[in-house]
Protein backbone atom coordinates (compact mmCIF):
# COMPACT_ATOMS: atom_id res chain seq x y z
CA UNK A 1 0.00 0.00 0.00
CA UNK A 2 1.10 3.71 -0.58
CA UNK A 3 2.36 5.71 2.08
CA UNK A 4 0.56 9.27 2.44
CA UNK A 5 2.12 11.98 0.66
CA UNK A 6 2.64 14.49 2.66
CA UNK A 7 1.95 18.25 1.27
CA UNK A 8 2.32 21.47 1.31
CA UNK A 9 -0.17 23.97 -0.18
CA UNK A 10 1.63 27.79 -1.19
CA UNK A 11 -0.82 30.33 -1.93
CA UNK A 12 -1.65 33.79 -1.11
CA UNK A 13 -5.38 33.18 -1.39
CA UNK A 14 -6.85 31.73 1.37
CA UNK A 15 -9.72 30.81 -1.26
CA UNK A 16 -7.49 28.98 -3.47
CA UNK A 17 -6.08 26.72 -0.93
CA UNK A 18 -9.60 25.90 0.35
CA UNK A 19 -10.33 24.53 -3.02
CA UNK A 20 -7.00 22.70 -3.16
CA UNK A 21 -7.52 20.54 -0.36
CA UNK A 22 -11.08 20.35 -1.13
CA UNK A 23 -10.03 18.37 -4.21
CA UNK A 24 -6.89 16.72 -2.26
CA UNK A 25 -9.56 15.38 -0.22
CA UNK A 26 -11.09 13.24 -3.02
CA UNK A 27 -7.41 11.77 -3.31
CA UNK A 28 -6.81 8.60 -1.24
CA UNK A 29 -3.26 8.88 0.51
CA UNK A 30 -2.88 12.32 0.27
CA UNK A 31 -2.20 14.40 3.35
CA UNK A 32 -2.01 18.53 3.35
CA UNK A 33 0.67 18.93 6.30
CA UNK A 34 1.46 22.97 6.19
CA UNK A 35 -0.03 25.94 3.88
CA UNK A 36 1.93 29.11 3.40
CA UNK A 37 0.66 32.44 1.43
CA UNK A 38 4.61 33.19 1.01
CA UNK A 39 7.91 32.34 -0.53
CA UNK A 40 9.02 33.36 3.12
CA UNK A 41 6.53 30.90 4.86
CA UNK A 42 7.41 28.24 2.48
CA UNK A 43 10.74 28.20 3.36
CA UNK A 44 10.52 28.18 7.45
CA UNK A 45 7.71 25.08 6.45
CA UNK A 46 10.57 23.41 3.99
CA UNK A 47 13.76 24.03 6.88
CA UNK A 48 11.58 22.40 9.37
CA UNK A 49 10.28 19.23 7.81
CA UNK A 50 10.50 17.35 4.83
CA UNK A 51 7.07 17.32 2.43
CA UNK A 52 6.70 14.48 -0.65
CA UNK A 53 5.08 17.23 -2.66
CA UNK A 54 4.58 21.17 -2.93
CA UNK A 55 1.80 22.75 -4.70
CA UNK A 56 2.91 26.19 -5.52
CA UNK A 57 1.19 29.14 -6.78
CA UNK A 58 3.63 31.12 -9.69
CA UNK A 59 3.18 34.33 -8.31
CA UNK A 60 3.18 35.25 -4.42
CA UNK A 61 3.93 38.25 -2.73
CA UNK A 62 7.38 38.14 -1.98
CA UNK A 63 8.59 36.64 -4.93
CA UNK A 64 8.29 34.07 -8.35
CA UNK A 65 7.15 30.40 -7.17
CA UNK A 66 9.70 28.64 -9.19
CA UNK A 67 12.44 30.83 -7.21
CA UNK A 68 11.84 27.40 -4.38
CA UNK A 69 12.92 24.89 -7.13
CA UNK A 70 15.67 26.93 -8.17
CA UNK A 71 17.59 27.03 -5.42
CA UNK A 72 16.81 23.85 -4.10
CA UNK A 73 16.83 21.68 -7.03
CA UNK A 74 16.07 18.80 -5.40
CA UNK A 75 12.31 20.15 -4.74
CA UNK A 76 11.78 19.74 -8.28
CA UNK A 77 10.59 16.35 -8.54
CA UNK A 78 8.29 16.82 -5.92
CA UNK A 79 6.60 20.28 -7.30
CA UNK A 80 3.29 21.29 -9.08
CA UNK A 81 3.24 24.66 -9.90
CA UNK A 82 -0.99 25.18 -10.02
CA UNK A 83 -1.14 28.58 -12.05
CA UNK A 84 -3.88 31.00 -13.70
CA UNK A 85 -0.89 31.81 -15.83
CA UNK A 86 -0.11 29.88 -19.18
CA UNK A 87 2.87 31.40 -20.24
CA UNK A 88 5.13 30.49 -17.83
CA UNK A 89 5.22 26.47 -18.62
CA UNK A 90 8.09 25.97 -20.66
CA UNK A 91 10.01 27.98 -17.83
CA UNK A 92 8.58 25.90 -15.03
CA UNK A 93 9.48 22.48 -16.81
CA UNK A 94 12.88 23.64 -17.64
CA UNK A 95 13.41 23.17 -13.63
CA UNK A 96 12.02 19.59 -14.10
CA UNK A 97 9.13 20.05 -11.92
CA UNK A 98 6.31 17.15 -12.23
CA UNK A 99 3.79 19.28 -13.74
CA UNK A 100 2.01 22.94 -14.51
CA UNK A 101 -1.50 22.89 -13.40
CA UNK A 102 -3.97 25.80 -14.82
CA UNK A 103 -6.71 27.59 -12.08
CA UNK A 104 -9.38 26.50 -12.00
CA UNK A 105 -7.70 22.55 -11.51
CA UNK A 106 -9.93 20.06 -12.69
CA UNK A 107 -9.73 16.85 -9.92
CA UNK A 108 -8.80 14.17 -12.96
CA UNK A 109 -6.00 16.32 -13.82
CA UNK A 110 -4.93 16.90 -10.16
CA UNK A 111 -4.76 12.93 -9.82
CA UNK A 112 -2.51 12.41 -12.81
CA UNK A 113 0.08 15.30 -11.76
CA UNK A 114 -0.02 13.53 -7.83
CA UNK A 115 0.45 10.00 -9.58
CA UNK A 116 3.62 11.64 -12.07
CA UNK A 117 4.93 13.15 -8.96
CA UNK A 118 4.80 9.50 -6.43
CA UNK A 119 6.66 8.17 -9.87
CA UNK A 120 9.29 10.64 -10.23
CA UNK A 121 9.95 10.94 -6.47
CA UNK A 122 10.41 7.32 -6.28
CA UNK A 123 7.18 6.43 -4.09
CA UNK A 124 5.62 4.24 -5.77
CA UNK A 125 8.02 0.98 -6.80
CA UNK A 126 7.47 -0.99 -9.80
CA UNK A 127 4.49 -3.61 -9.02
CA UNK A 128 2.59 -0.37 -7.26
CA UNK A 129 2.95 1.87 -10.49
CA UNK A 130 1.99 -0.70 -12.55
CA UNK A 131 -1.23 -1.40 -10.86
CA UNK A 132 -2.15 2.45 -10.52
CA UNK A 133 -0.90 3.66 -14.07
CA UNK A 134 -1.03 3.29 -17.65
CA UNK A 135 1.86 4.31 -19.52
CA UNK A 136 1.09 5.90 -22.68
CA UNK A 137 2.56 7.50 -25.39
CA UNK A 138 2.87 11.73 -25.48
CA UNK A 139 4.31 14.38 -27.25
CA UNK A 140 7.86 14.19 -26.35
CA UNK A 141 7.83 11.28 -24.02
CA UNK A 142 5.22 9.47 -22.12
CA UNK A 143 1.97 10.22 -20.18
CA UNK A 144 1.24 8.13 -17.12
CA UNK A 145 -2.60 7.18 -16.81
CA UNK A 146 -3.77 6.80 -13.44
CA UNK A 147 -6.18 3.41 -13.84
CA UNK A 148 -9.15 5.42 -12.15
CA UNK A 149 -9.49 7.81 -14.44
CA UNK A 150 -9.47 5.66 -17.79
CA UNK A 151 -13.19 4.91 -18.40
CA UNK A 152 -12.75 1.62 -21.26
CA UNK A 153 -10.25 0.50 -23.53
CA UNK A 154 -11.56 -0.79 -26.87
CA UNK A 155 -9.87 -1.78 -30.49
CA UNK A 156 -9.04 -0.08 -33.24
CA UNK A 157 -6.79 -2.43 -35.76
CA UNK A 158 -3.48 -3.03 -34.02
CA UNK A 159 -4.18 -0.23 -31.53
CA UNK A 160 -5.81 -0.18 -28.08
CA UNK A 161 -7.60 3.30 -27.59
CA UNK A 162 -7.79 4.42 -24.32
CA UNK A 163 -10.82 6.44 -23.66
CA UNK A 164 -10.58 9.19 -20.48
CA UNK A 165 -13.01 11.63 -20.62
CA UNK A 166 -12.80 13.25 -23.81
CA UNK A 167 -9.16 12.53 -24.63
CA UNK A 168 -8.14 9.32 -26.57
CA UNK A 169 -4.53 7.80 -25.96
CA UNK A 170 -3.22 4.86 -28.60
CA UNK A 171 -1.24 2.04 -27.73
CA UNK A 172 0.10 -0.42 -29.68
CA UNK A 173 -0.54 -3.47 -27.45
CA UNK A 174 -3.32 -6.58 -27.47
CA UNK A 175 -6.12 -6.37 -25.75
CA UNK A 176 -5.60 -9.78 -23.82
CA UNK A 177 -1.99 -8.40 -22.58
CA UNK A 178 -3.79 -5.42 -21.17
CA UNK A 179 -6.67 -7.35 -19.77
CA UNK A 180 -3.77 -9.58 -17.74
CA UNK A 181 -1.41 -6.42 -16.84
CA UNK A 182 -4.69 -4.09 -15.42
CA UNK A 183 -6.80 -6.68 -13.84
CA UNK A 184 -5.03 -5.59 -10.27
CA UNK A 185 -5.68 -2.05 -11.01
CA UNK A 186 -9.39 -2.68 -11.39
CA UNK A 187 -10.19 -2.80 -15.30
CA UNK A 188 -12.13 -5.26 -15.93
CA UNK A 189 -12.55 -7.37 -19.25
CA UNK A 190 -15.96 -7.64 -20.70
CA UNK A 191 -15.71 -8.02 -24.28
CA UNK A 192 -12.78 -9.67 -26.61
CA UNK A 193 -12.24 -6.17 -27.66
CA UNK A 194 -13.70 -4.22 -24.61
CA UNK A 195 -12.25 -3.59 -20.93
CA UNK A 196 -14.24 -1.53 -18.91
CA UNK A 197 -13.84 0.33 -15.87
CA UNK A 198 -16.45 -0.75 -13.14
CA UNK A 199 -16.43 2.44 -10.78
CA UNK A 200 -17.61 4.31 -14.59
CA UNK A 201 -20.70 1.91 -15.70
CA UNK A 202 -24.26 3.56 -15.00
CA UNK A 203 -26.59 1.33 -16.47
CA UNK A 204 -26.83 -2.17 -18.12
CA UNK A 205 -29.08 -2.68 -21.40
CA UNK A 206 -29.99 -6.35 -22.10
CA UNK A 207 -29.70 -7.70 -25.47
CA UNK A 208 -30.11 -10.42 -27.29
CA UNK A 209 -28.76 -13.94 -26.51
CA UNK A 210 -27.28 -12.42 -23.06
CA UNK A 211 -25.43 -9.78 -24.48
CA UNK A 212 -25.75 -6.40 -22.98
CA UNK A 213 -24.44 -2.80 -23.73
CA UNK A 214 -22.97 -1.25 -20.30
CA UNK A 215 -24.01 2.58 -20.04
CA UNK A 216 -21.13 4.32 -18.87
CA UNK A 217 -20.53 7.87 -17.05
CA UNK A 218 -20.17 10.68 -19.58
CA UNK A 219 -22.59 8.78 -22.05
CA UNK A 220 -20.40 5.95 -23.95
CA UNK A 221 -22.00 2.87 -24.29
CA UNK A 222 -19.53 -0.64 -24.47
CA UNK A 223 -20.40 -4.00 -25.37
CA UNK A 224 -20.68 -6.76 -22.90
CA UNK A 225 -20.78 -10.36 -24.22
CA UNK A 226 -22.85 -13.10 -21.82
CA UNK A 227 -19.36 -15.11 -21.23
CA UNK A 228 -18.27 -12.37 -18.82
CA UNK A 229 -21.46 -11.54 -17.76
CA UNK A 230 -20.43 -13.13 -14.16
CA UNK A 231 -17.21 -11.11 -13.34
CA UNK A 232 -19.03 -8.03 -14.31
CA UNK A 233 -22.29 -8.64 -11.68
CA UNK A 234 -19.27 -9.31 -9.44
CA UNK A 235 -17.37 -6.48 -10.19
CA UNK A 236 -20.31 -4.38 -9.73
CA UNK A 237 -21.31 -6.22 -6.52
CA UNK A 238 -17.93 -5.35 -4.85
CA UNK A 239 -18.08 -1.67 -5.67
CA UNK A 240 -22.07 -1.33 -4.14
CA UNK A 241 -20.82 -2.92 -0.85
CA UNK A 242 -17.29 -0.60 -0.88
CA UNK A 243 -19.63 2.08 -1.00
Amino acid sequence: MMRPLSVLLVDDVALARHRLRELLAHIPQVRVDAEAASLDQARKHLQGRRFDLLLLDLVLPDGRGWELPAQQPALAAHTIFVTALPQHALQAFELGVADYLLKPVALPRLQEAITRVRRLAGLLDDGQANTQVLAVPAVGGTQYVPLAQIDYIDMAGHYACVHVGQRLHLLRETIARLAERLAPGGLLRVHRSVLVNPLRVQGVVERHNGDALLELAGGAQVPVSRSYRTALASALDARLKNR
